[in-house]
């Protein structure tokens, strides 16, 4: 695999050199940019300015997208040559004499609770694309094993719903409706079954985004809309689910007068820098404080779900990873419906005062990247 990727790596950058007309290195934002911006001369207008020129990161290129086939090759080279150097080139070397990657999970890293992992980070194996598939077919279990694997399905949306107060959509979850579909159906002022991909695709990206502070200029990069149209997404986004907009506007108010927000169990989290004279710092420290309720959430349940199943899958099931809101076990072929029956019943009745419905899925595969 290594060397297919190198080979489309080299592709990658002649075709960049053709387009530019010499040699550069692409990994370099200097040289990039000027090649970009100087060469090329992309519009630099929104574009981000450093003491070293225009910023070539994600969010610029992003802004960037169609106006010239190179930054399509820009972004698979980055894809790719970061999955070469962080993953294929280094975690062989980081095999144990057990034949097993060793990491560290740390308990009190995050701010929001969350497990973290380290040397290396197992929970950043990627996922969504063909590639970080591969990756993750790497990992298989133990000789005569497989894995049973267990996730959340839209965990933090079902927490803000519960957090937020939002009857109609916690009645919406407890009913099974796609909720993806069923917010573009109330945004765009259609019946459900008249909503189209892009608009489910778009409602989807506000659903998970606006927990996160999601802006017009995010959410236009993220779905190919105008900033204008964005806008008006959010702003009819936020008419339709008010309790989610009253929720987010009501923990801002309790950071800022009592100085933290807090969980669902009352774990909390200062926050002091929603005070700050600075813009940046006072923005991003918003957003956290928005998050970290919902995030921080998740988080406990997570927690006290592994803490049941340890119990419960003893003798049958060995843990292997946990990944924010997943679980990873192995056992023996012959074991897998009882381990799995358990996984679900145990991560799903978690919290029973809960007034929506957790959903888990569950699948198995003879390697990670099956399950």
């Amino acid at each position: 695999m290594g060397d297919e990727l190198a080979a489309e790596v080299s592709e990658l950058e002649q075709q960049m050199y053709s387009m530019a007309g010499y040699e550069f290195n692409a990994s370099s934002p200097a040289q990039l940019s000027e090649v970009l911006f100087t060469k090329l001369q992309l519009p630099t207008a929104g574009i981000k300015k450093g003491k070293t020129g225009y910023s070539t990161g994600q969010k610029e290129l992003d802004k960037l997208r169609g106006q010239h086939p190179i930054i399509e090759l820009i972004e698979r080279y980055r894809e790719l040559t970061k999955l070469i150097s962080t993953y294929i080139e280094a975690l062989p070397k980081l095999m144990a004499a057990d034949g097993r990657i060793h990491t560290t999970f740390n308990q009190d890293v995050t701010s929001t609770g969350r497990l973290s992992s380290t040397n290396p980070n197992l929970q950043n194996i990627p996922v969504r694309t063909e590639l970080g598939r591969k990756i993750r077919q790497a990992f298989v279990p133990s000789d005569g094993k497989v894995f049973v694997g267990a996730d959340y399905s839209q965990f933090e949306l079902r927490l803000a719903a519960v957090l937020a107060g939002d009857e109609k959509l916690i009645e919406d979850f407890n009913s099974d409706v796609d909720i993806h579909a069923k917010t573009a159906a109330e945004t765009y002022g259609i019946s459900i079954d008249e909503v189209n991909k892009s608009q489910r695709r778009a409602a989807k990206v506000i659903n998970f985004g606006v927990l996160y502070g999601m802006s017009p200029h995010g959410l236009a990069a993220a779905t190919g809309m105008s900033f204008t149209e964005a806008k008006k997404f959010i702003d009819h986004y936020f008419e339709v689910r008010k309790p989610i907009r009253q929720y987010l506007d009501k923990i801002l108010t309790q950071a800022r007068e009592q100085g933290f927000v807090e969980t669902y169990f009352g774990r909390r989290r200062p926050t002091p820098d929603v005070k700050s004279s600075n813009f940046m710092v006072r923005s991003s420290a918003e957003r956290a404080a928005m998050n970290m309720p919902i995030q921080g959430t998740e988080a406990d349940l997570m927690k006290l779900a592994m803490i049941r199943l340890e119990d419960k899958l003893s003798g049958l099931a060995d843990a292997i990873l946990q990944v924010h809101d997943s679980i990873l076990v192995e056992c023996k072929p012959e074991d897998v419906q009882k381990v799995s029956e358990i996984m679900k019943a145990e991560m799903e009745g978690v919290c029973p005062e809960l007034p929506i419905k957790l959903k888990v899925d569950v699948g198995t595969g003879v390697n990670w990247g099956e399950v």
